[in-house]
């Protein structure tokens, strides 16, 4: 199943990388309609048509709302998923404060696959949150391939324990379970500890104005985050629902264009 996880932080001229709740009106302009419809449609693959036709899909408020429901698409690892990440951040658990890796390559990774996802820490400096969800997923072994399209200002948050030989650029994530990673204080320590690997998933990165998807999606997650977006942002919204067959449950109070009436779409 291919799987399209969008943030709307990739459609704004700045990066930010501090949650900014409560949000308040921004000098960080986001895309004006035309793009935004250019990079739906000649770049994501997307098309205008009739509700049967589109892809699935989903609209959260959080990212880390996006966990279970790669957990479901997966059918708990059953299906594995190939994810294009379309995000500002990498979600990969690089941010302040976030030991979410040394949980995974310490604890999580000596479970049985199918054991992990409800073992995951819910509080804590290790507990799961929008900057590091990605990384749980990876644990739980349900993806089996990862594009990172990041935003032009960034693409640099990966984190090099998640990487073959811990090179972020080599190409291929391989996870590794090392029992004592939280002894170590070194690169060169963690080398030579015991450890055993996951399997290899094919990693691409790429910036936003170069990606071109090369297969139709089957479902998109579309999210919101109000840390990191102003609300200025939330008039794309609406534009989503033109190509992505939302489910009518969640997406009743999507926010949008009825809060920004003179919102026009109009290039900058």
């Amino acid at each position: 199943m291919n799987i399209a996880d969008i943030d709307l932080d990739i459609f704004l001229d700045e990066v930010c990388s501090i949650d900014r709740r409560p949000r308040a009106p921004s000098t960080t302009r986001p895309w004006h309609e035309v793009q935004l419809r250019r990079f739906l449609e000649d770049q994501c693959g997307l098309k205008r048509a009739p509700s049967s036709r589109r892809p699935k899909g989903r609209f959260v408020v959080h990212h880390d709302e996006a966990f279970p429901i790669l957990n479901a698409l997966s059918e708990n690892g059953a299906v594995p998923l190939t994810l294009t990440h379309i995000d500002a951040h990498s979600d990969l658990g690089t941010g302040f404060g976030d030991l979410s890796w040394q949980d995974i390559g310490g604890r999580l990774l000596g479970l049985l696959p199918k054991e992990r996802a409800t073992a995951i820490p819910q509080t804590g400096m290790e507990r799961i949150s929008p900057a590091n969800y990605l990384s749980y997923a990876l644990a739980c072994r349900w993806l089996r391939a990862l594009t990172y399209v990041h935003h032009t200002r960034s693409g640099d948050d990966l984190m090099p324990f998640f990487f073959r030989d811990f090179d972020a650029a080599c190409g291929v994530m391989e996870l590794r379970y090392v029992p004592r990673v939280r002894d170590v204080h070194s690169r060169e320590e963690l080398r030579a500890l015991p450890h055993s690997l996951e399997p290899p998933i094919p990693f691409h990165k790429i910036p936003v104005e170069a990606y071109r998807a090369a297969e139709p999606f089957d479902y998109v997650i579309l999210c919101q985050s109000p840390g990191y977006t102003p609300v200025e942002a939330d008039a794309l919204i609406p534009i989503f629902k033109d190509y992505i067959e939302f489910d009518s449950d969640v997406s009743q109070g999507f926010p949008g264009l009825d809060l920004h009436p003179n919102y026009t779409g109009e290039a900058r």
